[in-house]
């Protein structure tokens, strides 16, 4: 804890179009995103995968926290007249397939054979909650190096506060979501944004720039969740996510509905 005669923090002047970046969803409160425009990364690999969904052709992906939630969202869309075989169970824990779903949470296996015209209810370790703990905002979008341009070209007029949520990896910070975020931001600082007052956004520029030099994959691959990733025989799922505009569509979250769909282009 900090010491208790600490003088007052200085304010420096708010800037005119600023970005904030969060290494971790503890480290904003979801009141403080109200009225603005969230982008949450989770770069390996949900942010991807639910990207690819909607690229394959699925009607909506539909964030849930829990795997028992998932089975009740897609017990509630057949007790509405959905047929089971318009449903697609997705997701992963410890970084595999839930028992009893249709697909796992690699980009990958979310081809327009599998999702076209269906609806996708997604539970992940850390994204999906991300999702949900930014639901006061005015704006969710879901943002990976596969959509950089996406995201930036979405963003870059917006008058509102710009927050960028990193997911982390239970509640700790991950290194693939903070090249990602360094990415975003780059991009957004030539626009004229100014990063917040913290150090969170020079953080993720720097390791973004490192990795520029050193190699984009290879840093991907050193995270932890990279080398989990590797570990469990998804390689080809972390070359995908380190991949610029590899998927290059917006999915945007509505808390009201519940559900991801394509951002207008």
């Amino acid at each position: 804890m900090p010491a208790p005669d600490l003088g007052p923090v200085f304010s420096p002047p708010r800037p005119a179009r600023p970005l904030f970046v969060h290494l971790v969803p503890a480290l904003v409160a979801p009141e403080a995103l109200s009225g603005s425009v969230v982008v949450m990364i989770d770069a390996l690999r949900a942010s991807v995968t639910i990207a690819s969904a909607l690229a394959s052709g699925a009607q909506a992906v539909f964030p849930v926290l829990t795997v028992e939630d998932a089975l009740e969202a897609a017990s509630r869309m057949q007790g509405s007249g959905a047929r089971r075989d318009q449903i697609v169970l997705g997701g992963e824990r410890g970084g595999v397939r839930i028992p009893g779903f249709d697909l796992d949470n690699s980009p990958l296996a979310y081809t327009p054979e599998r999702v076209r015209g269906k609806a996708v209810v997604f539970t992940t370790a850390n994204g999906t909650s991300t999702l949900l703990h930014a639901h006061g905002a005015a704006e969710i979008l879901v943002g990976a190096l596969t959509n950089l341009s996406s995201v930036c070209r979405a963003v870059a007029a917006e008058p509102r506060d710009i927050h960028i949520i990193c997911s982390g990896t239970r509640g700790e910070i991950s290194l693939d979501d903070c090249l990602a975020a360094g990415a975003i931001a780059e991009r957004l600082v030539e626009t004229g944004r100014e990063l917040g007052s913290d150090d969170s956004g020079q953080v993720c520029l720097r390791l973004w720039h490192d990795a520029k030099r050193s190699g984009i994959l290879t840093a991907m691959r050193a995270s932890r969740g990279g080398r989990n990733l590797v570990r469990l025989g998804f390689d080809a799922d972390v070359e995908l996510c380190s991949t610029t505009d590899a998927v290059d569509v917006l999915p945007r979250y509505d808390p009201l509905a519940g559900a991801i769909t394509l951002y207008p282009s």
